[in-house]
């Protein structure tokens, strides 16, 4: 809002002056403005004592404002902010920056405004925000703690720690106590400009969120007209033997159980290798195979700040599984939570030891529950994880060693693409061999290769000068030459004549 030059300001009872007996309230509630000066009527609600004089700069302004307490200055905003906006309190607009810098990813809906509310008093940053629930949650970027009370109940929020906030609930941060008020004492609306800054990422937000909406309706749209084929092992090349081996281990004892009454299933699974090799895909299509429930995370995504909240979300994690009978967990990346026992993360222990108690039921239970994890590093594991019982069933997932497997990987990924009728596919196999390219690396030089014949056809010229037609397209044909560029290119970033892949180690087979 801004305020005209020289201004008179009635401050309301609950500044920081202090009052003697003698003081009495002011009566008249419209004043005169003339040229010299102009005052803000008195708030309803409010009293207003003495009067105060001050140049219309609007730091001044806000000094004054700032006299309002800060629970009746939020609870104003608080009138305003919907699903998506976020409100920082600090005592200066980098510090709030910072603040949001620090707990970016904690937000699991998009930011479309962002509300600053300065105040020197509180000595600490306070994030507020509306999630996609529609509800006001609380969240601690401090280096220490607050106190949530609500009702007769209190709460310690840790650093990063957020809380659903309700109307009455009181934080405690520091000496402060900041009440939940979903209202202020007096209507703020003509002065709130005054004390918070807004941020408008609204045009800017849309767009992204209409594009992503398309996206989505596309691919459901694609699933219906059958074009979302789901991916299965005749998807994955050159890792037959791995194959075999999960069919037998948990693809027929989950189709024919029958078969299995008088033998020992083995419900844990180790899929090691060095990356790229395929460990994710095979474990996608292992769960389409056999239509069971499939649970993908990362091991990093079970840990917690939280002491004991880890084992916890272990725990939940199985019960869900067994919930869903039958049902396949993948782990990747296995060695971040399984990994030796023994050193300094005693929390880190305590986590292994909760994954060998929920294996050990799953065995004795019966439970139609398998778990099929992925590592790079398969000498990391605690061997208590990796004995029989448990995870005992360790399967090598190698970059292809043939041309026969590397053939079957190039088919499949070239399935889509139009290849010259005289290309040489062995040729470009026996390169692929030779450069010992992997699942990965063989996808990503198709992908190059499709991008230097739109070089060579003119495509992207033809984009640029508007001129393209789907018809480019259809009459372009992907050349030896266009191949034998990608894999030089390839090859030069890789170095791999030189130096082995990164993840890439020697394993010792334990089954």
């Amino acid at each position: 809002m801004k305020i005209s030059p020289v201004q008179n300001y009635y401050c309301p009872q609950y500044t920081n002056n202090v009052l003697n007996n003698n003081t009495k309230p002011v009566q008249s509630q419209n004043k005169s403005v003339n040229s010299a000066s102009w005052q803000i009527s008195t708030l309803p609600g409010y009293k207003f004592y003495h009067q105060i004089n001050f140049t219309g700069i609007q730091s001044t302004a806000l000094a004054h404002v700032k006299k309002i307490p800060l629970e009746d200055r939020l609870a104003s905003v608080l009138q305003l902010i919907q699903q998506g906006d976020v409100i920082v309190i600090d005592e200066t607009l980098k510090s709030a920056q910072k603040s949001l810098k620090g707990i970016g990813n904690s937000f699991h809906n998009i930011m479309k405004r962002f509300f600053y509310i300065e105040d020197d008093n509180l000595k600490a940053s306070l994030v507020l925000f509306k999630n996609s629930n529609n509800e006001l949650e609380a969240y601690n970027p401090n280096e220490f703690d607050f106190i949530l009370k609500s009702g007769k109940s209190a709460y310690t929020m840790n650093k990063g720690d957020s809380f659903y906030l309700e109307t009455e609930d009181v934080l405690k941060i520091n000496d402060s106590d900041l009440k939940i008020k979903d209202k202020p004492l007096a209507d703020l609306s003509m002065l709130r400009d005054t004390f918070v800054r807004t941020f408008d990422f609204t045009n800017e937000v849309n767009p992204v969120i209409k594009r992503q909406n398309q996206k989505s309706i596309y691919s459901i749209l694609q699933t219906l007209s059958g074009k979302g084929k789901k991916l299965s092992f005749a998807d994955v090349g050159g890792q037959d033997s791995a194959i075999n081996e999960l069919k037998k281990g948990i693809l027929y004892p989950i189709k024919y159980p029958g078969a299995y009454k008088h033998s020992i299933i083995n419900h844990g699974y180790i899929l090691y290798g060095p990356p790229g090799t395929g460990k994710t895909l095979i474990a996608q299509a292992l769960a389409n195979e056999t239509n069971a429930e499939f649970i993908k995370l990362n091991g990093l995504e079970m840990e917690s700040k939280w002491v004991g909240q880890s084992e916890e979300n272990w725990r939940k994690l199985f019960d869900t599984a067994r919930e869903n009978q039958p049902s396949i967990i993948f782990i990747d990346e296995f060695d971040a939570v399984a990994k030796r026992r023994g050193g300094a993360d005693v929390y880190g222990d305590k986590v292994v030891n909760q994954l060998l108690t929920l294996m050990s039921d799953v065995e004795k239970n019966g439970d139609d529950i398998f778990v099929v994890t992925a590592t790079n590093r398969l000498d990391m594991l605690d061997s208590a994880i990796t004995r029989s019982g448990r995870f005992g069933k360790h399967i090598e997932i190698k970059a292809p060693d043939t041309k026969e497997a590397v053939l079957k990987i190039f088919d499949i990924h070239t399935q889509n693409k139009p290849l010259a009728l005289d290309f040489p596919k062995d040729k470009v196999a026996e390169q692929l061999l030779k450069i010992k390219a992997t699942g990965a690396d063989i996808a990503h030089i198709v992908n190059s290769a499709n991008e230097r014949a739109f070089e060579r056809a003119g495509i992207y010229q033809k984009m640029e000068n508007g001129t393209f037609k789907n018809e480019d397209i259809e009459n372009m044909r992907l050349i030896f030459e266009d191949f034998t560029k990608a894999i030089d290119d390839f090859s030069s970033v890789n170095n791999k004549s030189s130096r082995r892949p990164i993840g890439f180690a020697s394993y010792n087979i334990r089954n």
